[in-house]
């Protein structure tokens, strides 16, 4: 899932580490301005004629303790420590904490910072060294080089854009028409002359049609919490960024913040609705998420919009990063509980290629280990696989006896329903007459083809394999169009392609459909999890379902499940 965040420094932080510990498959991106001026970012600015840096570098060093598994400190120390340099010694002592943390590459691009000529009109305090290097960087290779050299080196995704590449800077215009700059923006704390409108000074060009594309290519799409009026407001609103968003085709979440950041004091939830209005944003498009465990004026009343209220937990302004991701992917998701839930088996609770590949077989057992520790009082999966190869899978989990394992199969062609190691019930009608399966199997001998079936006393599904690509083709078109449009059978019959060696005969109407309308589900709330509901096999049963989840495959699978067993549990 492409799930694209816009936001600040630090506003997507608890997001991202929450999203990642539900789903670590999921491909997230952060699109973020950087036109921040203040403290020492103001001052690399300056000497490098560059964009401010602050946010990508917080938003890598995040990234790094969120995903790092052996933190190194004094990787911690280059990107967050600051310092009181010595005037006139700056660059000696940035060389000495360069070489003390063995980051001795970035040496020269000390050097040549402190050689620029507006280098030494500033005092050093308070300052970041990673700062200083990225602002170099930027200077001699450009900003996404400067970011995939950091990501590589800090093991991470080089998960941040930018909205734009233009160096301009940020003023914000008050409601008595002060004008303020970037690094007093985020200062103002003045509920009684609240900011109002964003100018830019600087030649303003282009948006980075990498964004651009990446917005209108999501799957989810989060405004983020964070510093409204110097992160949020300007990379939206910077040569009508948010248009794209309002083209996309993506599920929009915004979340509005927990507490008054000092840029936005006194301004409510609704305040900040109507900002987004006035901007052009198509808010209809958007679900808003509001904690309600935010002070009350972040989370009012308004019927105008969907707004959903959630408990978040404050700490200190932030969301609990791992319910904030929660809720956030529980509404992408459209998940509560329902009546009954029902899943496909291959590629979506357990891979295919899981035999050969370790870390697909433990995710697709942790799969089945959830369905049926949280949800199998409800869970149903339709496969169109033999039991005899699903009950292999199985056993590796709950033993051959199966005594472990409660969950309702329908599988062979989705003709048997099975629990544990018995069968207990038949769709008759949708059984392949043994006449027909007696000329069918003289045809397929007239071509020296062998076939199997899934038990010879009723038969749901003959299997012809191993075939080539051509031989699955010709095969196909000669069964449907000559042979199951002749009046040789007792009932209409289909030749697919499936798998990857294999052509399957089954009757017409045999469909996941049929199982659906066999066991009567048609008045209960029903939800579909399968990974070909766009156009295989599923799509007929999730069209019937309450609600369908097409997974990219058992990764998702999980996230899905991990949501439901939580949502099961508290209800």
């Amino acid at each position: 899932m492409k799930i694209t965040i816009l936001s600040g420094g630090s506003g997507n932080d608890s997001l991202v580490k929450g999203l990642k510990e539900i789903y670590p498959q999921s491909d997230i991106k952060v699109i973020i301005n950087q036109y921040d001026s203040g403290l020492s970012t103001g001052i690399c600015r300056e000497v490098t004629n560059t964009l401010g840096v602050s946010d990508a570098r917080k938003n890598h060093s995040r990234m790094y303790k969120t995903m790092s598994n052996s933190i190194n400190q004094t990787i911690l120390e280059f990107y967050e420590n600051r310092y009181d340099f010595t005037s006139g010694k700056e660059l000696d002592e940035v060389l000495e904490l360069l070489n003390m943390w063995n980051l001795n590459q970035f040496k020269e691009y000390a050097i040549r910072f402190f050689n620029n000529d507006k280098a030494y009109a500033y005092k050093y305090n308070d300052f970041n060294v990673a700062n200083i290097i990225y602002a170099q960087m930027y200077s001699e290779i450009g900003y996404e080089q400067t970011h995939k050299y950091f990501c590589d080196l800090l093991g991470i995704d080089d998960f941040v854009m930018l909205n734009s590449f233009d160096n301009v800077y940020l003023n914000a215009i008050t409601e008595s028409g002060k004008i303020i700059g970037e690094g007093d923006i985020v200062e103002h704390a003045n509920s009684d002359d609240k900011i109002v409108e964003i100018k830019y000074k600087g030649i303003k060009t282009e948006l980075n049609q990498k964004a651009i594309d990446r917005v209108l290519d999501s799957d989810l799409i989060i405004i983020s919490t964070g510093t409204f009026w110097s992160s949020i407001y300007p990379t939206l609103d910077y040569l009508n960024f948010y248009s794209y968003i309002n083209q996309s085709n993506a599920k929009k979440i915004w979340a509005i913040n927990n507490s008054e950041d000092k840029d936005a004091y006194g301004v409510t939830s609704n305040d900040f609705i109507t900002q987004f209005e006035l901007l052009g944003i198509n808010l209809n498009d958007f679900t808003i998420l509001e904690n309600l465990d935010s002070i009350d004026s972040l989370h009012m009343p308004n019927e105008k919009y969907n707004i959903i209220y959630k408990h978040m937990e404050n700490n200190d302004g932030k969301h609990n990063g791992l319910k904030f991701a929660k809720e956030i992917l529980i509404e992408y998701y459209q998940l509560f509980k329902y009546d009954r839930v029902i899943l496909d088996f291959d590629d979506t609770l357990w891979a295919r290629q899981s035999e050969k590949n370790l870390e697909l077989k433990k995710i697709s057992m942790s799969n089945v280990k959830l369905l049926n520790c949280k949800l199998s009082k409800y869970a149903i999966i339709i496969s169109g696989n033999t039991y005899r190869s699903i009950s292999k899978k199985l056993y590796q989990i709950f033993g051959t006896s199966l005594s472990g394992c409660e969950l309702l199969i329908w599988a062979d062609t989705h003709g048997r329903q099975y629990y544990k190691n018995d069968y207990l019930d038949t769709i008759d009608e949708i059984e392949i007459n043994q006449d027909d399966y007696i000329k069918l199997n003289k045809i397929l001998n007239n071509f020296d083809l062998c076939c199997t079936v899934d038990n010879p006393d009723k038969i749901f599904n003959i299997k012809i394999k191993p075939l080539s690509t051509i031989e699955r083709k010709l095969l196909c078109s000669y069964l449907n169009d000559l042979i199951f449009k002749s009046d040789e059978m007792s009932k209409e019959y289909i030749a697919k392609i499936t798998g990857l060696t294999t052509v399957d005969i089954m009757s017409k109407n045999n469909t996941k459909a049929k199982v659906f309308d066999y066991i009567n589900l048609k008045d209960l709330k029903t939800l579909y999890i399968g990974d070909e509901i766009d156009s295989g096999n599923d799509r007929d049963i999730a069209q019937l379902c309450t609600h369908s989840v097409n997974v990219s495959d058992i990764f998702e699978t999980h996230a899905v499940l991990t949501l439901l067993g939580e949502i099961y549990d508290e209800s």
